[in-house]
């Protein structure tokens, strides 16, 4: 769904990139089922429209890492959820308002985390003990181990509330019960998910799930998408407002897809985010 590479050619429509440009690319809209755009062959076609041009000082391997889950993470916390974005002129004054944002060591939590602090939110995350140092460097304002009993873990999201707004970029089961019992425990509420609840929740908690990413082709949304492609990858990354998730690469080019896959079904895959080389 999303690679980093150098431009071979571009079509007579094509404005704003040229060959040689480095870029980073989702597969967006219609394209997203077309073969053409993706990632897993040594040639691939990327939309002007949702590719960013990377400057020097970035790497390809930043690029790749980071793209599509930000794309995801910068609608959700400021489309869906309403949250200030982050200024890429000047660092912004802190707001006073909290977040929690369960899973900072993942990619797309740690992506939210450094989106978030840069945007002037105070971030309270989660994170394992082998995780913290990377999440501490994202800016966030306290780490909650979330290895810790469950009952205790609560206690901990608890302790640091209320949250101007709650982003789970995990997803599963327990933690979509985790949540539920702590809004249930101050009168209800909703939080954010990257996915979607497998069973109801608790009558006064709502869970809210959209494909944040595909919001930006709606044309009620193009001022963003252009801001995100033209402003906030490059210059994010540049400046190190965004902080890139850390890589972990998969030798071998296209022939160990299968064990890319298989690691992250295995859940071996803690905190990075693989990478593949399709020429290697």
């Amino acid at each position: 769904m999303s690679f980093a590479g150098i431009v071979e050619s571009v079509g007579s429509d094509v404005t704003g990139f040229k060959p040689g440009d480095r870029i980073a690319t989702v597969r967006d809209g219609p394209k997203a089922a077309d073969p053409r755009f993706g990632a897993y062959q040594q040639y691939a076609l990327a939309s002007q429209t949702s590719t960013t041009k990377l400057p020097d000082s970035v790497t390809l391997d930043d690029g790749a890492a980071s793209i599509l889950n930000l794309a995801a993470v910068a609608a959700a916390l400021s489309i869906f959820i309403g949250l200030d974005r982050p200024s890429l002129a000047s660092k912004m004054e802190a707001n006073g308002k909290k977040v929690l944002i369960y899973g900072g060591s993942s990619p797309a939590g740690g992506l939210a985390t450094s989106y978030a602090t840069a945007a002037g939110y105070k971030v309270i995350t989660t994170s394992s003990p082998k995780n913290k140092d990377f999440v501490q460097s994202l800016g966030a304002s306290s780490i909650i181990d979330h290895s810790q009993p469950g009952e205790e873990l609560l206690r901990n999201i608890g302790s640091h509330g209320p949250y101007e707004a709650i982003f789970d970029a995990i997803g599963l089961p327990p933690v979509n019960e985790l949540l539920a019992e702590y809004l249930h425990s101050v009168g209800g509420g909703s939080y954010y998910s990257l996915l979607g609840p497998d069973k109801p929740l608790r009558d006064d908690v709502q869970c809210k799930f959209a494909p944040y990413s595909l919001s930006l082709d709606k044309p009620e949304h193009q001022e963003f998408r252009t801001w995100f492609y033209t402003e906030l990858v490059p210059k994010g990354l540049q400046m190190g407002i965004i902080v890139p998730t850390r890589p972990q690469w998969i030798d071998g080019g296209l022939g160990q897809a299968q064990e890319a896959l298989d690691l992250m079904i295995e859940d071996k895959v803690s905190g990075r985010k693989l990478l593949m080389d399709p020429s290697a």
